[in-house]
């Protein structure tokens, strides 16, 4: 008997990657300029092009906001927030990591059907 397949196609638009400029990236974390040099400074965040000409990614900006959120709602301290932001990249890999692993898995076990089914 025939099965038949289904195609479907579907359409999105392609998101466009926007760049802020420190004041946008600022206005758009709810930080200020001086708190944006002192992240720049430690090191926990980071923009690309020259000082006077710097951008931001919406990464970026994410970061920003993750790190005022963590220091003005939740009390955390820079040194926490280092921390924390450390942890949280070390958990997105593992994600990744265990994704790729089900994927795997999910192969074998369909190559091991395929083929104890012949």
């Amino acid at each position: 008997m025939d099965n038949p397949h289904i195609t479907r196609i579907v359409i999105q638009p392609f998101p466009v990657p926007r760049s802020y400029s420190a004041h946008e990236a600022v206005t758009a974390s709810h930080l200020n300029m001086r708190a944006l040099h002192s992240l720049e400074a430690l090191g926990l965040a980071q923009g690309e092009g020259s000082s006077r000409n710097r951008r931001y990614s919406e990464e970026d900006v994410r970061r920003l906001r993750r790190i005022r959120r963590l220091q003005h709602e939740l009390g955390v301290n820079l040194e926490g927030v280092e921390v924390v932001l450390h942890l949280l990249k070390r958990l997105a890999t593992l994600q990744q990591e265990l994704e790729e692993t089900r994927s795997q898995v999910a192969q074998i076990q369909s190559s091991s059907w395929q083929f104890s089914g012949d």
